[in-house]
């Protein structure tokens, strides 16, 4: 990236690793042309999920272009380790660095990772979101609503989702501290980059434009909604996933019952489980397309239960 006055890169040493080399975190600033509030981006949390750190690096560009007021405070590879084996935890220590905030400067790397990522954000930023996407196969879309629903609202995403976070992860540690966050899921798997990385791009122009960092306010997405209970589908049986869903199923309704996938052996080429929408109606948060390799506990697809609603899971 050319130089700019508004902009500047330093990295955060973490640790030097058994090989010699030091483990560091690299963090992205761009100070707007007017005063205003901070608000901090991560991608990259997990290491499967190489789709948000695209994200990131295209919203940098995007908004060195631009005039806006406050300060953006990024860190697009938040786990270095984890980005470099493909793995969603530390490839080290095994360990899910969103499960373990604020971290331990005294405890394991993944621990000290996350103290260090932590003191970043938490003494500086008004409002914090962080990336995710669905992984190397599956594709998602949709945002967590923590302690401020209009954040996550703003983004545009047709699908909010209203339960419980994850203790120990990055978002709800913030958001504990009186910070304003949400989690924003989008793309993955095998969708065109140029698809996610624009609609990741515009919902987070659209929470700029809600924190008042642009011009503009963004209009309400009158079709939102709200999600209070999630069910993941992992298969019991790898082999081959082959999905009935197409990835402009997202954020659709579906019947509960209604087949999704069938799980085929590689080895005879017969069918070894179905998987079925929970919900009535389940609504598609998470989804593959086409067929995928799949193993046992993996994850299938996602779906949500609409919230102030009747739906029962199906049986």
């Amino acid at each position: 990236m050319s130089a700019d006055p508004g902009y500047s890169y330093h990295r955060v040493p973490v640790s030097v690793l058994g090989n010699g080399h030091e483990l560091s975190v690299g963090v992205h600033e761009l100070t707007g042309s007017q005063p205003g509030p901070t608000i901090g981006i991560t991608g990259g949390l997990h290491g499967d999920e190489p789709d948000t750190v695209e994200f990131v690096r295209c919203f940098i560009e995007r908004m060195r272009q631009v005039s806006f007021a406050g300060t953006i405070l990024a860190v697009p590879c938040a786990n270095p380790l984890a980005y470099e084996s493909r793995t969603r935890n530390t490839p080290n220590d095994m360990m899910d660095l969103n499960r373990v905030f604020p971290g331990d400067p005294d405890g394991t790397l993944t621990q000290q990772l996350a103290a260090k990522i932590y003191a970043v954000f938490t003494q500086r930023c008004d409002y914090f979101v962080d990336l995710h996407c669905g992984g190397l196969f599956p594709a998602v879309e949709y945002a967590y609503v923590h302690g401020d629903e209009g954040l996550a609202r703003s983004a545009g995403l047709k699908l909010l989702y209203t339960g419980p976070s994850y203790n120990g992860s990055l978002a709800l540690c913030l958001e504990q501290g009186g910070m304003r966050t949400t989690v924003l899921e989008i793309g993955g798997g095998r969708t065109s980059s140029v698809h996610g990385t624009g609609r990741a791009c515009s919902a987070l122009e659209r929470i700029l434009g809600y924190c008042g960092m642009l011009g503009s306010v963004p209009e309400p997405s009158p079709d939102q909604v709200e999600i209070d209970k999630v069910q993941i589908l992992r298969p019991h049986h790898g082999g081959m996933l082959i999905s009935r869903l197409t990835l402009d199923d997202l954020g659709s309704a579906l019947p509960g019952g209604t087949e999704v996938a069938t799980i085929v052996s590689p080895q005879t080429l017969e069918p070894l489980e179905r998987l079925v929408a929970p919900f009535d109606p389940s609504y598609v948060i998470l989804a593959r397309e086409g067929f995928t390799p799949a193993s046992p506990g993996d994850f299938g697809f996602i779906f949500g239960r609409p919230a102030h609603g009747t739906a029962a899971e199906a049986q």
